[in-house]
């Protein structure tokens, strides 16, 4: 019987791979068992309280006339740039899983807020008081 490819790119794989997933099911239910229940609205809660602040922090002044719109989508396609890399990060980690996909917006919304917010403060704060 000739070598399959699949099969040892199968193994090789199987070798390679560190899944957690693989254990038994009595440690892999401890360990989520620990968790709190309600930890990614916490986080996501979390992460709202302190965009809105900044949002506060920001917009409580009138901005400057000049390229207002522009300005204000370059912030934002940065500020999801900065999160589509923390989210690819936090999947190859294996950190970014949920149970439900209304978690999974909450989470992602909220952050990806935060993360525009950060940006405006950034620019209309530090970088044009210069």
């Amino acid at each position: 019987m000739p070598f399959d490819w699949f099969d040892g790119l199968d193994l090789l794989a199987d070798f390679l791979t560190l899944d957690s997933s693989k254990k038994s099911g009595k440690n892999a239910k401890t360990k989520y068992s620990k968790k709190s229940k309600y930890t990614t609205e916490l986080w996501s809660g979390s992460f709202l309280v302190i965009a809105s602040i900044l949002y506060f922090i920001v917009f409580k002044n009138p901005l400057p006339e000049l390229h207002f719109t522009q300005t204000l989508l370059i912030c934002a396609l940065i500020g999801f740039v900065i999160s589509f890399v923390v989210f690819f990060a936090l999947y190859h980690l294996q950190l970014f899983y949920f149970k439900s996909l209304p978690k999974l917006l909450l989470f992602s919304i909220s952050f990806i807020l935060l993360m525009i917010s950060t940006v405006l403060v950034v620019y209309f704060k530090f970088i044009n008081s210069i």
